[in-house]
């Protein structure tokens, strides 16, 4: 019996282990009724798996609807890993790619961009801030296809709406998007910075020059821009430049990650 006594405490370990989803390494858990005959049915407790760089089994029997926003990514079959290439192809991960530029520096792109969390929700409403909003129009609802958007006060000369991904990003385009009769922006400049600390930096087109994006032209088709080239970014900064009525808007970054 002495020996079962660390089991059990290694298995309780593990169990808990799987509501810290501690990225990189991150442990998978499994909602399982052994009484059910239903087989096990295997998750993990965040929404994008390609953020691990391993995958190690957690707890069974762990109710997946106690984790995070956006979360769990449910899976067909138990998947463990301690490779991150592995884990990149197993979920079909976008990934980064630098490329020399015969000069000093190096530019990154992305094999296949998706959408970085705005929709989805795995943004938090905490890491979207604006110069400012009318009642009931705030930042936070600025996401695409939000039942609702973002709206800066009407004076305002120069709005903007940003986004904190925390981590770094590869950021290659944006997907706007107004809502019904209230207004659009018809043209917007982007900018960014890859600290949080450091300055912003405006997307450039070929010549070095700042970018104008040609944005909506209705209240609900979304448009999409993508960059000449991709940045290296933490934030992301919409600055509308012109617009119908308000400068209404809902968007969505697309991109990768940086491996």
């Amino acid at each position: 019996m002495e020996g079962a006594v660390p089991l059990i405490l290694m298995v309780s370990a593990l169990t808990a282990a799987v509501l810290v989803s501690c990225q990189p390494v991150c442990f998978i858990g499994s909602e399982y009724n052994p009484q059910s005959g239903i087989p096990p049915r295997w998750f993990l407790p965040y929404k994008d798996p390609c953020e691990c760089t391993a995958i190690r089994l957690g707890g069974m029997r762990t109710p997946a609807s106690s984790n995070r926003k956006g979360a769990p990514h449910y899976l067909d079959e138990l998947f463990l890993s301690e490779d991150s290439t592995e884990i990149q192809t197993y979920f079909n991960c976008s990934r980064a790619t630098t490329f020399p530029t015969g000069k000093s520096t190096t530019y990154t792109r992305c094999s296949s961009p998706k959408p970085l969390g705005l929709e989805d929700g795995t943004i938090p409403d905490d890491h979207i801030t604006a110069s400012s909003h009318q009642t009931n129009w705030p930042g936070s609802d600025g996401r695409l296809n939000c039942n609702g958007a973002w709206i800066p006060q009407s004076d305002e000369k120069n709005p903007w709406i940003e986004v904190d991904l925390v981590v770094i990003k590869v950021v290659s385009g944006i997907i706007t998007q107004s809502f019904d009769i209230y207004g659009y922006v018809k043209k917007y400049k982007a900018s960014y910075k890859n600290q949080s600390s450091s300055d912003y930096e405006h997307m450039t087109d070929g010549n070095g020059n700042i970018k104008v994006f040609i944005g909506n032209t209705d209240g609900n088709t979304p448009v999409t821009n993508l960059f000449d080239e991709s940045v290296v970014a933490t934030v992301v900064r919409i600055e509308p430049t012109e617009w119908y009525y308000y400068a209404t808007l809902r968007f969505e970054l697309l991109g990768c990650h940086l491996n």
